[in-house]
């Protein structure tokens, strides 16, 4: 590959990674999650990840997000 494919395979995977941190925003947002407190919940979420799982699916996330309602319920208002 040359430095312009290169080049261009990073900016869509730069691109991606901003389109997916969005999308779990608004999943955040609809479980429950306060705006304000969006940034420290993602940043929870994220720590959180099951670095070892090899699968990571609907049923993972929706896991993780029920995780994170029982061990930071402040996020969620509560």
């Amino acid at each position: 590959m040359n430095k312009k494919t290169i080049q261009e395979l990073e900016e869509e995977i730069e691109e991606l990674a901003i389109q997916l941190s969005d999308m779990l925003c608004v999943a955040l947002i609809l479980s429950g999650v306060k705006e304000f407190k969006l940034q420290d919940a993602l940043d929870s979420y994220i720590e959180g990840l099951d670095e070892e799982s090899l699968e990571y699916g609907v049923k993972e996330i929706l896991a993780n997000i029920q995780k994170l309602k029982q061990n930071k319920p402040e996020f969620f208002g509560k």
